[in-house]
């Protein structure tokens, strides 16, 4: 994907609210000269331990890490189906039931990365 312009991080147009792209001394929309930095809402550490608790991957995607958060629901997703599907036999289960230990393994270091990547977010100032 190519971007015509690189976007100033929280940089708006005090009149109109339209992002302004760098270097830009005047608003592209409405001409006006005035901006203003908008800081970004804090997410929370707990919060995003909570949703990663709740739903494998959804506190990455609450903090707006999209892609790690869909390999997080995947993966634990599709250990937990195959894991299911093959204690249905008796070989099966030697191998569904380490598949389901992956599954929950996955789901608690999905916890604790939500948890820390908040964190660090924190530390950061994003």
């Amino acid at each position: 994907m190519v971007k015509d312009a690189v976007m100033v991080m929280n940089v708006i147009c005090g009149n109109c609210g339209t992002a302004l792209l760098a270097g830009e001394a005047t608003c592209r929309r409405c001409g006006s000269t005035t901006y203003a930095v908008v800081q970004p809402r804090r997410k929370s550490r707990w919060a995003a331990a909570a949703l990663a608790a709740l739903v494998p991957g959804l506190g990455h995607i609450y903090l707006g890490h999209y892609p790690k958060g869909l390999l997080y629901l995947a993966g634990a997703s599709g250990l937990t189906f195959l894991g299911l599907d093959l204690d249905l036999t008796v070989i099966g289960a030697a191998v569904g039931v380490p598949m389901e230990l992956g599954a929950l393994g996955l789901w608690a270091h999905g916890v604790w990365d939500a948890y820390n990547t908040a964190r660090r977010m924190e530390v950061e100032g994003f």
